[in-house]
């Protein structure tokens, strides 16, 4: 590798040497500064002068741009005040050097928050030492800043990355043109740390044995690189975790990571920007259906079923003490089953009534009875071709009633941590291995709840698209939103063109469609992450004891009511 990097570097000195007689002058330091701002718009001038050479730049040529004059390394830190309200304008750097040593400690205090500004480096060298700036553009390159224009003895010279490192000749207007733009890295090789993490990564091997790189995290980063002319190198993690990603982004050896990861107050590594919140939510199981001993009862919410008892009770007690007052004896149990079979309609006569009040109660049981049967057959009817089930969860407090236990892993708990998980659920969170989640999530094991991101909770409810009841849904909370994206490396050149990109995707609905396609390459046998869920067919079977229930549950009703109606009758004969 370092062979490869002299080689290179000695065929940019020969270029640069045939260049140099050629080019032609820019103009002093002052003009080029305000052709700058002019063609540019830049808001703010940071001027580092450290020697205070007012003769080659005066201040007052450009009077509508601030300037910010800096004469020491120490006020050059991100951390000083001076600098951090200007984080987001549009700035020109003007580096007035020696050496490169200087420059370069400039660009390390700025720890790449700038790399979107540009930078004018004005070299008081009596003669350009190209081997040194060759370097210094190296150097400055692996820190993440590009946009650099060199200037010496009314030359201007810009840097040239791909494919071989070089200074060339140039021009404000050309500099204008072609700053910051990578549209072709000739080949240059990209380490992309892989892992499989359904739906934004996917590793598997194809029929025929070939290695696929799947997800739509990872078919994004591919076609990016290959639109920008890039080699894409996959780096295979140790296991599948976002700590080996993030193991890989601090030590150097990848540029970015095939997955989303929240971004980080301590900046160990960079994000792209966020195009959208990430909310995530709770996935509990789908309420069961209901007993079929249950249905008689399932029609009525139990304040009617209380006033209907009220009813018939009212109805029942006022005959009778009507036919006590005629016929000094009591028939409570008669009345009764005259009342219940006003209620079913099976037809009733109250021969025991004389008088008006006969055809007064008859009236009014007739009605009743009628409004009653009517709409409890109605509605029972519905149920019976629809299916009826039992409350689903849609709340966190049902949630924690219902004492489901809440699986996460060790990276889903740091960031319910870090993001304020409702407190009223870490009750029911219990921490387990990755490998354990993913086999009791991915089975839709339903006596655990799983917390997942909107991406992972679409997956899951693709795969049970054909299902004709879902075994697993999510609670419409969303119990924390944070922002994600691409975590890279934080010097990348690529940066910022990655998170353009992403954005026009996502506006485009290039986004959507490429989420859509990973879900549906996540369920393919090759991935062996998870498959369609098949609806279970109804068949026909030997009657079990669930058959019997309810006829059962009607026959002890209807004894637990004889009963009752023969001790009040026994209890108002005595007295």
């Amino acid at each position: 590798y370092l062979l490869q990097m002299l080689h290179r570097a000695c065929l940019s000195i020969v270029a640069l040497c045939c260049l140099l007689g050629s080019s032609c002058g820019a103009g002093d330091l002052p003009q080029v500064v305000a052709e700058l701002n002019a063609r540019l718009g830049f808001a703010t001038n940071v001027v580092y002068n450290p020697r205070q050479r007012r003769e080659l730049l005066h201040l007052g040529q450009q009077p509508q741009v601030p300037q910010l004059v800096i004469s020491s390394l120490r006020e050059f830190g991100f951390n000083g005040t001076q600098l951090k309200h200007l984080l987001n304008e549009q700035l020109l750097f003007v580096l007035i050097v020696e050496d490169t040593y200087e420059p370069l400690e400039l660009l390390r205090r700025l720890h790449a928050n700038f790399e979107a500004a540009d930078f004018l480096l004005a070299i008081q060298q009596p003669q350009l030492e190209a081997t040194d700036w060759l370097a210094f553009v190296h150097d400055a390159w692996q820190l993440g800043y590009i946009k650099l224009l060199l200037w010496h003895a009314t030359r201007l010279y810009e840097q040239r990355l791909f494919p071989v490192l070089g200074l060339l000749p140039s021009s404000v207007p050309q500099y204008a043109r072609t700053r910051g733009k990578l549209n072709n890295l000739h080949g240059h090789a990209t380490p992309v740390a892989v892992y499989s993490n359904p739906p934004r990564s996917l590793l598997y091997r194809d029929k025929r044995g070939q290695q696929v790189y799947g997800g739509y995290y990872m078919r994004f980063i591919r076609h990016f690189l290959r639109a920008k002319n890039a080699t894409f190198v996959p780096v295979e993690t140790p296991n599948y975790s976002a700590g080996h990603c993030k193991q890989a982004l601090l030590a150097g050896r990848v540029d970015l990571c095939a997955d989303a990861l929240a971004k980080e107050a301590g900046r160990s590594f960079a994000v792209s920007a966020p195009i959208r919140l990430a909310y995530a939510n709770i996935m509990v199981a789908s309420a069961k259906p209901l007993g079929s001993y249950r249905y008689l009862a399932a029609p009525f919410h139990s304040t009617v079923w209380i006033g209907l008892v009220v009813y018939v009770g009212c109805v029942v007690c006022f005959m009778s003490c009507i036919h006590w007052q005629r016929e000094r004896r009591w028939l409570f149990s008669k009345f009764l089953l005259e009342a219940i079979s006003s209620l079913l309609l099976a037809g009733f006569a109250l021969r025991d009534l004389r008088g008006r009040e006969r055809y007064i109660l008859y009236v009014v049981l007739f009605v009743a009875g009628f409004v009653y049967s009517t709409f409890y057959l109605g509605y029972l009817k519905s149920i019976l071709t629809t299916e009826v089930f039992e409350p689903q969860i849609n709340t966190l407090q049902q949630l924690v009633e219902a004492n489901i236990t809440l699986m996460i892993d060790e990276y889903d708990r740091n960031l319910s941590l870090r993001y304020n998980l409702p407190a009223l659920l870490w009750q029911l969170v219990e921490v387990v291995p990755d490998e354990t989640l993913k086999r009791h999530r991915n089975s839709f094991d339903q006596r655990y709840a799983y917390m997942l991101f909107s991406d992972r909770m679409d997956l899951y409810d693709y795969a049970q698209k054909y299902l004709r009841h879902p075994r697993i849904r999510h609670v419409p909370i969303n119990i924390f939103n944070l922002f994600a994206g691409f975590p890279m490396r934080e010097t990348w050149c690529l940066k910022r063109h990655l998170s353009e990109a992403w954005a026009n995707a996502f506006a485009s609905g290039l986004l959507q469609k490429l989420a859509l396609d990973a879900d549906h390459e996540t369920m393919t046998s090759s991935v062996g992450f998870l498959e369609f869920l098949v609806t279970e067919y109804y068949e026909a079977q030997p009657l079990g004891l669930d058959y019997f229930v309810m006829p059962a549950m009607s026959l002890a009703l209807g004894y637990g009511l004889a009963a009752l109606a023969f001790l009040v009758e026994l209890t108002a004969w005595r007295t």
